[in-house]
């Protein structure tokens, strides 16, 4: 049985810090998830396992009504907290995802069709972080498109895993904290089936799923456990990552 990792929470605050523990459901191959709700419809991202190691930094713009990602540009966080950027994703038109290496005006590595609700599974849950969406004040189901782009040592693939389905199984409180718990299922966990919690301000408290997001995982766990306000919280959160750490 999981143990909730719950925070006080309150009405979710555009220009909040949130920094998870993304792991195996066992602790292993734990990775700090830092998403910075920057503004409506913008998300940043940073993703390290230790100091002084390459680490993640995504950017990505949101419907600002919906929620919904719109484009992703993924790259690594340089020593001066900058964005290096070597990947680029969205949703054309034509309903189909892209993703293109190196530009973005490269020929796409990958083509992904997705229906008009979808989260990217290796993007940590960070759209709905950012922007929660309104089932969840209101307590109701919901679902969408789950496509994993993997990165292993066999190369890169790119799928859409089918439909997520979000279901809701009730609310509860820990620790003077209001919580509302959902049930995961659908084609996209083929059978099995994992557990989502959220705030009273709809943000991910925690969740617990049967597959992984990443090549190196088994599956996933992912805790809040951190609560911070502003740009220069997050701006200390990144320099954090390279004190101390020798020339490169």
């Amino acid at each position: 049985m999981f143990a909730l990792a719950l925070l006080a929470v309150s009405a979710a605050a555009p220009g909040e810090v949130l920094t998870y523990i993304r792991s195996d459901s066992d602790g292993a191959m734990a990775e700090r998830i830092v998403i910075y709700d920057r503004a409506p419809g913008e998300v940043w991202v940073h993703k390290s396992r230790s100091p002084c190691t390459n680490a993640a930094f995504v950017k990505a713009r949101l419907d600002p009504e919906s929620g919904q990602a719109l484009a992703l540009t993924g790259g690594r966080l340089t020593r001066t907290l900058e964005q290096e950027p070597f990947a680029w994703l969205a949703r054309e038109s034509d309903g189909v995802i892209r993703a293109r290496l190196g530009s973005p005006d490269a020929a796409p590595v990958f083509e992904v069709p997705v229906a008009q609700r979808w989260v990217l599974y290796d993007f940590d849950f960070s759209d709905l972080v950012a922007q929660p969406p309104t089932e969840i004040a209101n307590r109701g189901d919901l679902s969408f498109d789950f496509p994993l782009l993997l990165t292993g040592e066999e190369g890169a693939s790119f799928r859409n895993l089918g439909r997520l389905d979000l279901t809701y199984a009730g609310s509860g409180e820990h620790a003077g904290t209001t919580f509302h718990h959902y049930r995961a299922s659908g084609p996209a966990l083929g059978g099995a089936s994992g557990q989502l919690w959220f705030g009273s301000d709809g943000r991910l408290l925690d969740a617990v799923m049967p597959i992984p997001n990443h090549a190196e995982h088994r599956d996933l766990r992912m805790r809040l456990v951190a609560r911070e306000q502003g740009e220069a919280a997050w701006s200390a959160l990144l320099a954090r990552h390279w004190t101390g750490c020798p020339p490169p």
